[in-house]
């Protein structure tokens, strides 16, 4: 891996990169500078030194030029203009990096949350997310809610396709719970 400390200015942002690009203020870019503030940049951009474009990190540049970065380390390629548009959809594909282990990520999230004097969005979550994973009952506030309520009401939202297999599961949940009531709507 060739790392190198470049210039900001010599880092051309990749004309068709396909991602949206984030603004201060938007939420995305709020917590991705919340997380650079946190934890600094220890994922290096990429950068295409055949073409001078930026193959990689385009969200993080703009963050670090916002706080007036003037140089960045750098992965450095040397990549044709097709292996680099391939290489660049390859890094900000989610299809690549797999999907959650939806377990492991809430009992991971609920250790975080219980540490005193840790903030847990430092994750990426917000509080919202934060509660529809570690599946808490809020009130409108998103406040937790401190006393048990006499009904927790749960909303799935299931896809036409895997309402069978969904189907087949809510049932013997309802089997086996039978104060659990269910309600179904299309």
């Amino acid at each position: 891996m060739n790392i190198q400390r470049l210039p900001v200015t010599q880092i051309v942002p990749a004309p068709y990169n396909p991602r949206r690009a984030l603004k201060p203020g938007d939420a995305r870019f709020e917590k991705l500078a919340r997380s650079l503030n946190e934890f600094d940049l220890v994922q290096p951009l990429v950068w295409n030194s055949r073409t001078g474009h930026l193959v990689g990190g385009h969200q993080r540049l703009e963050v670090l030029k916002h706080r007036g970065w003037s140089e960045v380390d750098c992965v450095v390629v040397d990549l044709t203009l097709e292996r680099e548009k391939a290489l660049n959809v390859t890094l900000n594909n989610a299809e690549v990096g797999g999907d959650w282990e939806l377990d492991r990520l809430a009992e991971l999230l609920a250790d975080l949350h219980e540490l005193p004097d840790f903030d847990a969005t430092l994750t990426g979550f917000d509080e919202r997310q934060l509660t529809d994973l570690l599946m808490r009952p809020m009130d409108d506030d998103f406040e937790e809610v401190d006393e048990k309520p006499d009904v927790v009401t749960a909303t799935l939202e299931i896809p036409h396709e895997a309402w069978a297999a969904a189907q087949t599961r809510l049932n013997q949940l309802l089997s086996e719970a039978p104060s659990i009531r269910l309600h179904v709507s299309d």
